[in-house]
């Protein structure tokens, strides 16, 4: 029994010697060499609620900077999109950069309200649409109201971010953040009617 135990206690310390050998650390959030961070559409909407009289990227810098990063780009390991759909109707996808100028209209629009019936539409540029459509009881009895920049553009910025199609085009729909009797759709201008 002795001569056992001898030769498992030396594999044990070679084990824990052998264990102690330097990892480099990289902290929760830090990214390796190499990565680039993923421009949000989310967070930039959040940047023009935040201080609207502020120096903002335009559409147009919006739509570069996604382009710039999302080639590169990675997630964090185990990032979950929950709710948004990504659609493929056939002919429904609204072009990226028209999307972007209706987003950037709604998170412009600060406090005013939208308001919300059955369907709604909120903005349009060029061949894209942001809508609105009742998702619960509620909204066919009685009308919604939401804040344009804090609702209805946040959950069009998370289509924006999780939805972009290769082709330059997006399409898809996201619950109104603080609210979930709305769904809020980015389409190609006349496909909701």
């Amino acid at each position: 029994m002795v001569n056992f135990a001898f030769p498992t206690l030396a594999v044990l310390a070679l084990t824990s010697a052998v264990g102690a050998v330097a990892v480099p650390e990289t902290s929760a959030g830090a990214s390796s060499e190499g990565e680039v961070e993923r421009f949000s559409f989310v967070k930039w909407v959040d940047d023009i609620i935040a201080n609207p009289k502020g120096t903002h990227l335009s559409p147009e810098q919006a739509y570069e900077a996604w382009q710039a990063t999302v080639v590169n780009a990675t997630e964090p390991a185990g990032t979950l999109h929950k709710r948004v759909r990504c659609n493929n109707i056939e002919g429904g996808s609204a072009p990226a950069p028209d999307a972007v100028r209706c987003i950037n209209h709604l998170a412009a629009l600060g406090t005013k309200p939208c308001k919300v019936t059955v369907k709604s539409r909120f903005a349009t540029f060029g061949n894209a649409e942001i809508w609105g459509v009742g998702a619960g009881s509620k909204t066919h009895s009685s009308e919604l109201t939401f804040l344009c920049s804090e609702h209805i553009a946040r959950a069009a910025g998370k289509v924006m971010d999780v939805c972009w199609r290769a082709d330059n085009t997006v399409q898809g729909d996201e619950m109104a953040w603080g609210n979930g009797n709305i769904d809020v759709h980015i389409v190609r201008k006349g496909i909701i009617r």
